[in-house]
């Protein structure tokens, strides 16, 4: 998602409400089980006997990359992806690497990608700034293919499987199109959720066809704008809606971070100005540190209620512990 919104709404004085907000999405991630060894060794079907090098393949558009505006432009001219390592695709490989400390990652994120350009390609943005991954297709390739070349040379050592993609779509309608306009947004809703949930059912069933027994975990989306934009919430979750009936059909888990990032009522406003670079000079849509912190608890949770088999025992870290035992983990 490399756009800038055009909206400039900013909260200067957040209060209680925002102290509490913080509190509360800080503990989320704190709070998270890390899976157990066994349980890792026993979804990947090699408990205790494989060395294969296990793979944890990121796709999808500039949240998989963990792209902010600030950064880019601090970098320009000469962008290094290793300054966007502090996305949720890291956070998230950070608590794998619990369980299995060789975890390499392959992400293909591509800032700027929507549905069709992961098809179809190519990654626009790769054609001028490198990649964490260059897609071995070359930069006329598309993400898919990459995706699907990385899971036929790693048979069975791909496990899990992360995508988000669908915002840049939303967007071009948002903004692009609409201009930011209720009324028109509304009238094309039902042309983009067709876009999307046909695109991403493709998607979803060629990485399922290619990695049988992975797990896949689709991020949905957030709304960064709030109330600022008449109906942007409800476009927001009815598309995410489209987006969890095509994770399902393919048995993927979805994992639904609108609930933390637009919570009801006055939390949302210091919400969105906590965890996305709305509030800031230059407002950008994309999430703060503690915000990709926040979508890798929210994929991580997702990841757990998929396990074969999960019992929740001490946890110890950072000077936390929690006693959880024998709870299932349902995430909602």
């Amino acid at each position: 998602m490399v756009i800038k919104s055009g909206a400039s709404r900013r909260v200067r004085h957040w209060g209680a409400a925002a102290l509490l907000a913080a509190a509360v999405f800080v503990l989320l991630y704190a709070l998270l089980p890390a899976p157990n060894a066994a349980a890792w060794s026993h979804q990947h079907g090699h408990p205790g006997k494989s060395h294969t090098t296990p793979i944890y393949l990121a796709l999808g558009d500039s949240l998989a990359f963990g792209y902010s505006q600030k950064r880019f432009e601090e970098n320009l001219p000469a962008e290094n992806p290793t300054a966007f390592e502090t996305g949720y695709v890291n956070d998230f490989a950070d608590v794998l690497r619990f369980a299995e400390p060789n975890l390499q990652i392959i992400n293909d994120g591509c800032p700027g990608e929507t549905t069709e350009s992961l098809i179809k390609g190519p990654c626009e943005y790769q054609l001028a700034y490198p990649l964490h991954h260059p897609y071995v297709g070359g930069p006329l390739s598309s993400q898919l293919s990459d995706a699907l070349a990385v899971l036929s040379a790693h048979p069975g050592a791909v496990n899990p499987i992360t995508i988000d993609i669908g915002a840049n779509d939303a967007l071009g309608v948002v903004e692009s199109v609409c201009k930011l306009q209720a009324a028109c947004i509304e009238q094309h809703a039902p042309a983009l959720f067709e876009e999307v949930g046909k695109n991403l059912a493709l998607i979803l069933g060629q990485l399922r066809g290619a990695a049988p027994h992975a797990q896949i975990i689709v991020l949905g989306l957030y709304n960064p704008f709030g109330s600022t934009i008449e109906g942007a919430g409800v476009l927001t979750a009815d598309l995410n809606e489209v987006m969890a009936a095509d994770a399902a059909a393919v048995k993927a888990q979805f994992a639904d971070p609108l609930p933390f990032f637009n919570p009801p009522g006055a939390l949302e406003g210091p919400t969105i100005c906590l965890l996305t670079n709305m509030c800031t000079e230059k407002p950008d849509i994309h999430p703060t540190d503690l915000g990709y912190r926040v979508l890798a608890g929210v994929v991580l949770r997702q990841y757990i209620t998929g396990l074969p088999r999960f019992e929740v025992g001490r946890m110890h870290g950072h000077g936390r512990v929690a006693r959880m035992e024998h709870v299932p983990l349902h995430g909602h």
